[in-house]
């Protein structure tokens, strides 16, 4: 199995690698074979070749510049993701498969636009899908999602005061995901990493039950549900 990590120097504030080392471990518990590709600005890249396309969160001045760079696949990534390949954006890294970035024209890759706000919103967030459960994380940002709520991916459970959001977070379509929440997310919910697991494996998945990820992730949902 191949995996492209985008940018993982440009694109790395939040220790967002995390998501891939522990997807890649997980892969190989289940006996397969991964080989990770981190790109970097001007890279080659053949975007079919691939079976998952990660990317994490970055300053807003170092996302307008991954932006600048990947415009040169805006076509590859188009057909990827109506091929139902498994692609995963966080933080500010998902606003770049958008329409809009302000007025940046992003990649036009899924049918929402952001606009940047004189607020920022931070904080700690429940959030819930039917299909993966509640989810677990953090967000820090300055920006809102327009036009996206029909293919929202997650609905509020908890958010704290100082978080004034969207009544939705992220976006899906098809096997793309993208989401605001960092921490890293797939370190954080085995719910999700089984839910990407699921995709990229079919028939191979099987399920493996890790009990120390499973306990962090029960304390962080408490804790939160208390506030």
């Amino acid at each position: 199995m191949r995996i492209l990590h985008l940018y993982p120097n440009l694109m790395n504030l939040y220790g967002e690698y995390g998501n891939i080392r522990v997807l890649v471990s997980h892969l190989n518990d289940l006996g397969i074979d991964v080989s990770v590709d981190n790109k970097e600005l001007g890279d080659d890249i053949d975007i079919d070749s691939y079976d998952f396309i990660y990317m994490g969160s970055g300053t807003e001045d170092k996302q307008l510049v991954a932006l600048n760079d990947l415009r040169r696949f805006e076509k590859e990534l188009k057909e990827y993701i109506e091929d139902n390949k498994v692609l995963l954006f966080t933080g500010n890294a998902m606003e770049l498969l958008g329409k809009k970035i302000d007025d940046n024209d992003a990649l036009n890759l899924l049918d929402f636009s952001v606009e940047t706000t004189e607020k920022r919103y931070v904080g700690d967030v429940i959030v819930h899908n039917d299909e993966i459960g509640d989810v677990v994380g953090f967000i820090n940002k300055s920006t809102l999602i327009k036009d996206g709520e029909d293919y929202k991916l997650f609905d509020y459970i908890f958010k704290d005061n100082n978080l004034i959001d969207n009544d939705y977070e992220g976006y899906r379509y098809k096997n793309s995901f993208g989401t605001h929440i960092i921490g890293p997310i797939l370190v954080k919910n085995p719910c999700l990493m089984s839910v990407i697991l699921k995709l990229l494996t079919g028939e191979r998945y099987q399920q493996i039950r890790y009990e120390n990820e499973e306990k962090s992730y029960n304390v962080t949902l408490e804790e939160l549900r208390r506030r």
